[in-house]
């Protein structure tokens, strides 16, 4: 086998493996805590209903919790913008003539 296929062959390896840890661990619930029970003034238990959703609870609900968010995300999107305006600009590049 050649340097280059056993390269190859370990990228593709290591790229697999990663992909799977990830997906291992975003789909990994072990941080949920249980929920408790509870005892009423006249001691009998009840068990509370579970509402939870996938999805977290948001942090903030307030106005200005969602602006800030807003803002936050605009300028990642701007971000996102000119970055892809430097790879396109780069995609453009002329081939130059190379020195003897």
């Amino acid at each position: 086998m050649t340097k280059g296929a056993i390269w190859a062959i370990v990228i593709v390896v290591v790229l697999v493996g990663g992909g799977i840890w990830w997906w291992v661990a975003a789909n990994n619930n072990v941080g949920t805590p249980p929920m408790a029970s509870t005892t009423t003034p006249n001691g009998t238990s009840s068990e509370p209903t579970s509402t939870a959703s996938s999805t977290p609870l948001p942090q903030g609900d307030s106005d200005q919790s969602i602006n800030e968010e807003m803002t936050d995300i605009n300028t990642q999107m701007n971000g996102l913008s000119s970055d892809t305006a430097n790879v396109n600009s780069s995609m453009n590049d002329q081939p130059v003539q190379q020195a003897e």
